[in-house]
């Protein structure tokens, strides 16, 4: 699809002539200083804890469980080099973005680069991505929950309350207005995590281990799972960094978009130090007894402290979630509209309606798939690895056409096609595999079943 000018057709983009950047209202989907909503008022630094805060959430707590299959070497080599890949594709989506003023989501370049059924099936891809996200969310929060009740109460009602704290939070029009929020939630689940982290150092032996006589860790250097058993903690470890393609949006009401770049950097360099550090940390001490979620392995009162601190900071990353999915709805039906920023009735309605019914989609899913570790697992191959990694590296190619030849260009398609081709491969094969790992856990018996209050 080449390029064109803005049009009459709602999603149409702006192509930036002679390759060059926009300025900072050129095109923009959200105009700033406008006076009933200006959505464009957040600065690099809450933009930064934003996309940690977008990341670090449900992913952190699988790391752990992620270890234990494959050993902690392969474990750090693929957090790092998941961590290169995505944040170099997290800038190629912003460099994207800059020449197509106008390019508000993925969905809008997958519009730019192939056409209006791309952009459909790109955005079909993007909603369900975040639904399931959001439905991992809630399963975290009624772990939680559950948790701190001794168990007294239905884990379906617990689910419940968590959805409609998620709804009323996201439904907080701007991510400017949510910032503080985020800020609450981000400093929640990482002290959270630290208390574990200490927690794990401090007790005798972990909670899911033999209360007496001896027993052994298994802290294994390198892992020899088999095939389906390594793909899905290969996943697995790829999901922590798998929010990637909600930074577009967030760009997007950036007051200053030029900024993302320290906001990126930033943010993906403490997530892969955490990451690193609290994986490590909690499989070294825990070993083959980690749970998952991960702040159950501290178990006890420690376990209970965790949960209680976390749980504003899950609420907030799933508030998070539907927040991003229902404002791509609101682009996508209102955009170039007078109602897109307007306190009008069309646009509240669409708004409200978008981020309760996204919400109770993913309370649905949640409780259909009820166990932490596989749905984080479907998301980070059947949504994750085509948005983080196979869109971007097209968006990539795309932005080299009609560039001279030079080695650096050559490397870069060598990349992107690789890139291509192994996310892909996760893609199919992830997608399989944690299928049909469900399909087992269901078979043996080891989970409850849908809608359980186990």
């Amino acid at each position: 699809m080449g390029e064109k000018e803005l049009g009459s057709d709602p999603l149409d983009i702006l192509p930036v002539e002679n390759d060059v950047p926009a300025q900072e209202d050129d095109g923009e989907v959200f105009k700033s200083g406008t006076a009933e909503g200006n959505f464009r008022t957040l600065g690099w630094i809450p933009a930064g804890i934003i996309l940690m805060k977008l990341c670090f959430a449900t992913g952190v707590l699988a790391i752990p469980s992620a270890l234990v299959v494959v050993g902690y070497v392969p474990g750090i080599i693929l957090l790092l080099v998941f961590g290169a890949l995505t944040t170099y594709y997290a800038y190629v989506m912003y460099d994207f973005r800059m020449k197509f003023s106008g390019v508000h989501n993925i969905a809008d370049a997958a519009a730019v680069m192939a056409g209006p059924i791309a952009r459909d099936a790109t955005g079909i891809l993007f909603l369900l991505t975040w639904i399931l996200a959001t439905g991992s969310g809630l399963i975290g929060m009624a772990t939680g929950l559950k948790v701190l009740s001794d168990g007294k109460v239905c884990t379906v009602v617990y689910a419940v309350i968590a959805a409609i704290c998620t709804a009323l939070a996201a439904s907080i029009r701007t991510l400017g207005k949510l910032a503080i929020l985020t800020w609450i939630g981000f400093a929640c689940i990482f002290t959270a995590v630290f208390i574990i982290v200490v927690g794990v150092t401090q007790v005798d032996r972990p909670a899911a281990a033999p209360k007496t006589g001896d027993y052994d860790l298994n802290f294994i250097a390198v892992g020899t799972p088999g095939f389906v058993a390594g793909l899905t903690a290969s996943i697995n470890l790829f999901a922590g960094y798998g929010s990637t393609p909600t930074f577009m949006p967030v760009i997007a009401e950036m007051a200053k978009p030029k900024d993302f770049r320290k906001s990126l950097l930033t943010s993906q360099a403490f997530l892969a130090a955490c990451y690193i550090a609290f994986g490590m940390v909690v499989y070294a001490y825990c070993g083959q007894y980690v749970a998952s979620p991960s702040l159950s392995s501290a178990g006890g009162t420690l376990g209970k402290v965790a949960y209680g601190i976390a749980i504003p900071g899950l609420i907030m990353t799933s508030t998070l979630w539907v927040h991003v999915a229902a404002k791509f709805l609101l682009v996508r039906i209102l955009r170039n509209s007078v109602h897109l920023q307007s306190n009008s009735k069309i646009h509240w309605i669409t708004w409200l309606g978008s981020t309760f019914g996204i919400t109770a989609i993913s309370f649905v899913i949640a409780e259909s798939i009820p166990f932490f570790s596989y749905l984080i697992g479907l998301i980070g191959s059947l949504c994750c690895a085509p948005t983080c990694l196979v869109i971007p590296a097209f968006m990539g190619l795309y932005i080299q056409k009609g560039q001279p030849g030079s080695y650096r260009k050559t490397a870069l398609t060598v990349l992107h096609w690789v890139v291509i081709v192994v996310g892909t491969f996760f893609t199919v094969a992830g997608t399989y595999t944690t299928v049909q790992s469900i399909i087992d856990a269901y078979a043996l018996g080891t989970v409850g079943g849908a809608f359980s209050c186990a």
